[in-house]
């Protein structure tokens, strides 16, 4: 039972930083009122070297895409599952998911 628990802080804690942080390169920012989102998008790119959370190509852009209408959905879906216990049904999607 603790590692469905595991797996749904996983798939909670993804939603938060999915849609504050890996959504910033698709969205105007006028959207995300609060300096600090940026500022800590700034501090990523930065410390990580990843331009391409600041200035993303076409190509990149599609990923974000999928981030947003694939894995940002299920995130609670499966949150949902593990927290319940015992949902067998989301096994095949959660293989999916990691593949």
């Amino acid at each position: 039972r603790w590692r469905e628990r595991l797996f749904a802080l996983y798939f909670l804690s993804h939603i938060p930083i999915t849609a504050l942080i890996d959504l910033q390169p698709l969205l105007p920012m006028c959207w995300f009122g609060f300096p600090k989102l940026t500022d800590l998008l700034q501090q990523y790119a930065t410390s990580f070297r990843d331009p391409m959370m600041l200035q993303p190509p076409e190509w990149f852009k599609a990923f974000i895409y999928c981030e947003a209408f694939l894995q940002l959905p299920f995130f609670p879906v499966a949150a949902y599952a593990f927290l319940k216990g015992g949902c067998r049904w989301i096994r095949t999607p959660a293989i999916i998911y990691s593949t």
